[in-house]
């Protein structure tokens, strides 16, 4: 690959062709690095690193996409837009999950702009909710938080303000000033509703489907990151969520837990150890948590099976 190209494309994966023009690659060998699938054009003036693209996974993309499409429309209007909702979430490198691919963002200047397949342009929210990542103007981690839950629901922001929290890139505080102040909790229930479930103990966006789960469903309060420990004092377990009342133990299989046989085989042994103390195990699937009732029927036989065994 041309060296200016890889420079390019270094930090982010993503630039424009107005940019490359300028380090001196010209239009001619653009098209033959298109043509060859070294870059590919998003849109006329937005390219991405074409290897990286085929082989991310989509929450990446949609950072490639963001700032390749944020940097040929400031290249194209001579104005700085500033990405919002999940496209400044993508840039900063917070979690996401059920939303769309379309770059959303806001202009600088504040003008209004048409939407179309592959951008939607919003109001630009107050300047102390302004800040920057990968080069770019992006809203804050707080304010993209409450745009998402307005816009894509509480579910998809959970797992993003989880993550948020959870790695410190925002604080409760934040989150609160965000959904006083942005205006989005002004049209939308959904902002409010995540600010009191909002928990920074959770680690993976399965976690964080979980508890929206539980959540809908009704079910008794489950703590979350429990560890077990032995007669030595030292933890052997911990569990993503414990019904303690009842001793249900919930595990939650993202997309991405186990990496090889020995982790499975691992995995057994210790949900066996579990079950002879006396636990309830329910094993949740990722597929499982895009319906509740699914959730609520698991989660539910085992409390069912928990109260038979303290009757007997």
């Amino acid at each position: 690959m041309d060296p200016r190209i890889v420079f390019a494309l270094e930090r982010t994966g993503a630039t424009s062709a107005t940019s490359l023009v300028a380090a001196g690659v010209s239009r001619r060998e653009i098209e033959r690095a298109v043509s060859a699938g070294v870059l590919l054009r998003l849109r006329r003036n937005a390219l991405v690193d074409g290897e990286r693209w085929r082989t991310s996974p989509p929450w990446e993309r949609h950072g490639m996409r963001a700032v390749a499409v944020a940097a040929g429309l400031t290249t194209d209007a001579g104005c700085p837009v500033v990405l919002t909702h999940h496209s400044a979430l993508a840039v900063h490198g917070i979690s996401l999950h059920g939303v769309d691919d379309r770059v959303h963002l806001s202009w600088a200047d504040g003008r209004r702009g048409r939407t179309s397949a592959l951008v939607r342009v919003h109001r630009l929210v107050p300047e102390r909710f302004l800040d920057a990542a990968a080069g770019l103007p992006v809203v804050s981690v707080a304010a993209a938080c409450v745009q998402v839950a307005a816009a894509c629901g509480p579910e998809a922001a959970l797992v993003s303000v989880d993550d948020a929290l959870h790695r410190e890139r925002m604080t409760m505080r934040d989150l609160e000033e965000a959904v006083a102040a942005v205006g989005a909790g002004r049209t939308s229930s959904a902002p409010r509703r995540v600010l009191a479930l909002a928990d920074s103990k959770a680690e993976s966006a399965a976690e964080s489907r979980a508890r929206w789960c539980f959540h809908l469903a009704g079910l008794p309060p489950a703590t979350p990151q429990v560890e077990l420990r032995d007669e030595y004092g030292e933890v052997w377990a911990r569990l993503d969520f414990l019904i303690e009342e009842a001793g249900i133990v919930i595990e939650v299989d993202g997309m991405r837990k186990y990496r090889d046989i020995d982790d499975l085989r691992a995995e057994k042994l210790r949900e066996d150890r579990l079950r002879e103390l006396g636990y309830e195990v329910v094993r949740l699937t990722w597929a499982d948590l895009s319906d509740p009732r699914v959730v609520r029927r698991k989660v539910g036989a085992a409390l069912d099976r928990a109260r038979r065994r303290r009757t007997a």
